[in-house]
């Protein structure tokens, strides 16, 4: 690994790792102070909320940072994709904010939640002002890290300081994303100072060709929410809050472990493209090497997470309280294994090599899998059958993708012991 990508990694690896240590530090807190009830009224919220999200990244995350890669020396080139992809992730916003409202009007449910819903809303602003595919991009990811990381922070401070009582959930949650918004902002402000892009105001053609480039990389993301935020949104609808606290207490333990070990592909996603052009059998063993450190260190991860469930949930989330997520937790031990594992091979492999027309099929075939048989999952087996549903959806995938590598001659390189990346 050079400097510049083991520097990035660094960077990106405390990002990632403030993002869901924190809310992993606060999980005993929150558990026993706002009780099972409260604690699935946030999460519920959370997983709602995130199809908002999802629209407004669109794919821009990928789409925008390839463009970023490929036009990193050009300033003018630049400002164009910045504003056109502000502006259109705005645009998408306002849109959600239009339905979201509407949907909490017209859904029983969601009328009981509509406060800690609203609150929640405030995540998706946070996703336009804080550019982390620019900086991706541009392969500089110190300048972005500490303002996320400080307000981070400070919302530990103040949870544990003004948390008192069940009754404080909505204040539990407006921090959490009161913090999102304001590294944001930061973020927007050092942009600015820096003079990164200059001004320029998108046409209604670039925000088309923004939409067009992002549309795969959009639907991918939508499919996969069949099989990971959706089974927590059905989840609430057919049962109780109570019940989506204890299932969400688990998820947010591998969902810890899948973001932290998502960061290698989020760093070696613009490296595996520079790669790329300069040839493909450098590119494919680079992606070689990056999916088997992936494989290993989420295969030992899975294990200790099984061995130590017990105590895991004791310790985060309190017994007899959350006794159930112990067998929940064991199950969903092996999903990193194969969803990190699908990450690398779909949006690593598959697209830097131009199989990105592949990439709706793969996902829309495990979230129509996922759909198909989450319903009488969740009324047969409820939190387990989730569980179950979301590693077998990722198992499916996995068979297709073998397939199409299979299919375009793309042989993975595998060497033993694994080599640096």
């Amino acid at each position: 690994m050079d400097s510049v990508l083991k520097k990035n990694f660094s960077y990106l690896f405390l990002l990632q790792n403030v993002n869901y240590l924190v809310p992993l530090l606060l999980i005993p807190y929150l558990t026993r102070t706002l009780g099972v009830e409260n604690f699935g009224k946030i999460a519920f919220a959370q997983a709602f909320v995130t199809y908002f999200t999802l629209l407004t990244d669109y794919g821009f995350n990928f789409s925008s940072t390839q463009e970023v890669v490929k036009s990193h020396d050009n300033k003018v080139e630049l400002s164009k994709i910045y504003w056109s992809t502000t502006v259109t992730k705005l645009i998408l916003a306002f849109a959600g904010l239009i339905i979201f409202l509407l949907l909490i009007l017209i859904v029983p449910k969601l009328q009981q939640l509509y406060p800690v819903l609203l609150i929640a809303f405030i995540a998706v602003f946070s996703t336009i002002l804080f550019p982390i595919w620019l900086f991706q991009g541009l392969e500089k990811m110190s300048h972005i890290t500490w303002f996320n990381v400080v307000p981070k922070i400070f919302v530990l401070g103040f949870t544990f300081l003004l948390v008192r009582q069940q009754s404080d959930y909505l204040l539990a949650i407006f921090l959490q994303s009161a913090a999102g918004f304001l590294s944001g902002i930061a973020c927007t402000l050092l942009i600015l100072h820096r003079k990164t892009v200059k001004f320029y105001l998108p046409s209604r053609s670039d925000i088309r060709v923004s939409l067009k480039e992002g549309w795969h990389f959009f639907v991918s993301g939508l499919a996969t929410n069949f099989y990971t935020t959706t089974n927590t949104v059905v989840l609430g609808l057919l049962t109780s809050n109570a019940t989506v606290g204890i299932f969400s207490a688990s998820e947010k333990i591998i969902r810890a472990v899948i973001n932290l070990f998502g960061t290698i592909h989020q760093v070696t996603f613009p490296r595996i493209n520079k790669y790329y052009h300069e040839s493909k059998e450098k590119a494919l063993a680079f992606g070689s090497k990056v999916l088997q450190f992936m494989a290993l260190g989420t295969l030992v991860t899975g294990i200790l997470i099984f061995v130590f469930a017990p105590w895991i949930v004791k310790i985060l989330f309190g017994l007899p309280q959350y006794a159930e997520t112990i067998i929940i937790l064991k199950i969903s031990s092996i999903l990193p294994l194969f969803a990190l594992c699908n990450g690398v091979m779909a949006y690593l492999i598959m697209i830097t090599f131009g199989l990105k027309r592949y990439l709706t099929r793969v996902v829309g075939l495990g979230g129509i899998f996922n759909l198909l048989v989450i319903v009488p999952a969740i009324l047969l087996y409820q939190a387990e059958g989730v569980a179950v549903v979301a590693i077998l959806s990722e198992v499916v995938i996995t068979i297709y993708l073998l397939y199409i590598f299979r299919k375009h001659a793309i042989r993975l390189k595998w060497e033993w012991p694994v080599s640096k990346i």
